[in-house]
């Protein structure tokens, strides 16, 4: 393919996230060109494709063998991201995947390893550290706007995903739950922020194990909740911060939201940690009152989620290095899971994967 012209993708799974996706990806016409897509459910992949006038695959050999694709957005079940990533990869395909990168260390391992051995581009979402407003705040604390960050404050109360989700049991079983599925927003922006994590303590559990779906076709069903559904984390940053996480999806509402850094000059909040047009305010010690911070360029209002694939699209035709590499994924995945771990035995568990990258 040109140097200049859109990178093909090919989705790769066709569930409730897909046609976010989507549409957000006809906002770059000049880097991306949806070729097609498959899922494992014939009615969902034409569906998707009546849509968004691209080609409805048959499987996941047809996206491998189409020459116009060269990237696989990996939308799958997150139970199957390890085993389509690979897949893709050994395919012959750059990869964009939505998190978690796996559910397992070993599955996550198995995805760098296919990426380093193919010579192939592996990114993963969370990719909000691309936003605005978060590029604001990597700015404001590179420049020690409020001096060394000791302590950081990380909320993630996100409610309970049955009374909106039309399939939402995937969500409380295993390989997700509130840490991996939403705790890992956060954690992806902090580990660009200040590096690795080196060690963790936790506590957590089931707050609600019979849950009921609230929305489509399957109202009224009730399921149980496997996985914890509340899980707070204590982690120390090799550079020194130390972090305290919540994550939840117990609470129905929550006045406690976003991350706030303490340092030994001043507090800084940002609303959200996903949010791109995030509110951003600081205080120093001789204010009483937050003051409100414009990002420095123009926010996109939301979350886009096709920023992730633009970016794999500009480094596959650029070689620039990625944000938001599979290096990354697999540091969050190894903390989050290194957390349970921690709430499982009482006791502080090491991480041992690390990520220094752009921070």
């Amino acid at each position: 393919m040109g140097k200049d012209s859109p990178v093909g993708v090919a989705f790769v799974g066709c569930g409730n996230i897909s046609s976010r996706y989507g549409e957000q990806i006809q906002e770059y016409p000049d880097h991306l060109k949806l070729v097609g897509a498959f899922d494992i459910i014939p009615e969902r992949t034409q569906a998707f494709a009546d849509k968004f006038g691209c080609r409805a695959y048959s499987s996941l050999a047809d996206v491998l063998a189409d020459g116009e694709v060269e990237i696989g957005l990996n939308i799958t079940t997150h139970t199957a991201h390890a085993e389509v990533t690979e897949a893709l990869l050994r395919g012959g395909k750059h990869v964009h995947s939505e998190k978690p990168l796996a559910t397992t260390r070993a599955g996550g391992q198995a995805c760098l390893v296919a990426a380093e051995e193919t010579g192939l581009l592996l990114s993963c979402s969370p990719i909000a550290i691309l936003g605005e407003s978060q590029q604001t705040l990597r700015r404001l604390l590179a420049e020690g706007s409020i001096g060394d960050v000791h302590d950081i404050y990380a909320e993630m109360n996100h409610g309970r995903i049955e009374t909106w989700h039309p399939d939402p049991e995937a969500f409380y079983g295993f390989g997700a739950g509130p840490l991996l599925d939403v705790g890992c927003y956060p954690l992806s922006v902090l580990i660009q922020l200040f590096g690795s994590i080196t060690r963790v303590q936790a506590i957590g559990g089931v707050r609600l194990a019979q849950r009921t779906i609230g929305s489509g076709p399957k109202e009224g069903q009730t399921y149980q909740a496997t996985n914890p559904d509340h899980m707070t984390v204590l982690a120390q940053f090799a550079s020194g911060p130390l972090l305290r996480l919540t994550t939840t999806f117990f609470v129905v509402k929550s006045a406690q939201a976003g991350i706030e850094f303490h340092g030994t000059d001043g507090s800084l909040w940002t609303q959200s940690a996903t949010a791109f047009n995030s509110v951003l305010r600081v205080c120093h010690p001789v204010e009483k009152e937050w003051a409100e911070i414009a990002p420095d360029t123009e926010p996109y209002q939301g979350f886009d989620y096709a920023r992730g694939l633009a970016e794999l699209g500009g480094a596959v035709r650029s070689g620039r290095k990625l944000t938001c590499p599979g290096e990354a994924a697999f540091h969050v995945l190894d903390v989050c899971l290194s957390a349970m771990e921690a709430a499982e035995t009482g006791q502080a568990v090491s991480v041992i994967s690390e990520f220094e990258g752009p921070h």
